[in-house]
């Protein structure tokens, strides 16, 4: 994803979230058996700033919004969870401190798309010309 490519803010943000779920699971399957790797969703937190420049307002008083505060403690109780899922696959956990099902987010378990959303440094170097033996 590139700034400046003409992407609409709505469209961009959903596509940055499937792409980070491909990257987690690339992540998951390169430190199999080192950690556990966990994807997580804060929630909808307005007043991040995250919606700038998407032309989008999300009010605070939406009903599945949560103040800042309480999404960042459902991030961080991620890294003191252990009741993780028999399934390797099954890494999302809601802002609820539920674990999805597979279901939910299928087309990320593609490991052709989570290895072409996860390119080496080496190859983000070559196709940028930062490439040292070009």
């Amino acid at each position: 994803m590139k700034a400046g490519s003409g992407i609409t803010g709505f469209n961009l943000y959903g596509q940055t979230k499937f792409i980070q779920l491909l990257g987690a699971h690339w992540w998951r399957r390169q430190l199999a058996g080192q950690c556990v790797v966990v994807a997580v969703s804060p929630g909808l937190i307005p007043g991040t700033g995250l919606s700038r420049g998407m032309n989008i307002n999300f009010p605070a008083n939406m009903p599945d919004a949560k103040p800042i505060p309480e999404g960042a403690a459902s991030i961080l109780r991620a890294f003191t969870r252990d009741d993780f899922p028999e399934d390797p696959e099954q890494i999302f956990l809601t802002s609820w401190g539920e674990w999805w099902s597979k279901g939910v987010y299928a087309k990320t378990l593609d490991k052709a798309l989570q290895d072409k959303w996860c390119p080496s440094k080496e190859e983000i170097e070559r196709e940028e010309g930062l490439d040292s033996d070009a």
